[in-house]
């Protein structure tokens, strides 16, 4: 099955890759930009934490590409409470009327707290946008990856289903919402599964720079280090520039 997976992935990636060659290729818009966020506590207890999220999104006639790298480093009382590194990309190939979708899923996962030393994951996904314009993106896609997963337990390699959906509103010329939602479980066994949900709000307060406030809900069925719990949510507030 694992063979199947990784062919039927090289083979989306190829048709993807092929589509972006393109030069037919029009109305393609880059978005890219930096988002730094930060919270302190003192006092009765002493608390840090850092976050960094970098986006970089292609939206094209033919094909999309949606891609993140997001990380934190914290610590309570002079221990280390968080440290995570999460990469995402989704490359999409448009067909029938712009409206469907498919093309490629990876993830590359770091948490030094959980235990999880390398998570990697690669797939085929199909979707669809139910809303797609300037102002408004709707889209929801399922897939199957193969992951390999490296945790304090040992190694080991298995397939997931994965379910996702996205949603954006440019709700002024100075405001933005997002919404995003996703959850995996192994194909073998449907209680093995994460899940996460970010959120949040964005204020212009010049051309390039913005305030934004996110909730983030890391959940885990079966959480992989002693002590963990199955959720993990944060708040975060901080400062966003807009490369372009």
């Amino acid at each position: 099955m694992m063979n199947k997976m990784t062919g039927f992935a090289c083979c989306a990636v190829m048709l993807v890759g092929s589509a972006f060659a393109q030069a037919a290729d029009t109305n393609v818009t880059w978005k890219s930009s930096v988002s730094l966020g930060a919270s302190f506590k003192s006092g009765n207890t002493d608390k840090t934490l850092y976050t960094m999220n970098i986006k970089l999104d292609r939206f094209s006639q033919r094909c999309d590409l949606i891609s993140s790298l997001y990380g934190e480093q914290g610590e309570t009382e002079g221990e280390q409470t968080e440290g995570q590194l999460r990469g995402q990309g989704d490359l999409r190939y448009k067909f029938a009327q712009k409206k469907f979708y498919g093309g490629v899923f990876t993830e590359a996962y770091h948490d030094a707290i959980k235990e999880v030393n390398a998570r990697v994951k690669v797939g085929p996904n199909l979707g669809v946008y139910l809303i797609d314009n300037d102002k408004m993106k709707l889209d929801f896609s399922v897939g199957l990856n193969e992951v390999y997963e490296r945790t304090a337990a040992g190694e080991r390699t298995f397939a997931e289903w994965r379910i996702a959906a996205n949603y954006s509103w440019d709700v002024s010329e100075n405001a933005d919402y997002y919404f995003k939602a996703e959850y995996s479980a192994d194909v073998e066994d449907a209680e093995d599964g994460t899940g996460l949900l970010v959120t949040g709000v964005k204020s212009k307060v010049s051309d390039k720079l913005s305030l934004f406030v996110e909730l983030r809900d890391e959940y885990d069925n079966i959480p992989d280090g002693p002590g963990m719990e199955h959720n993990d949510v944060t708040v975060l507030a901080g400062l966003t520039f807009d490369i372009m």
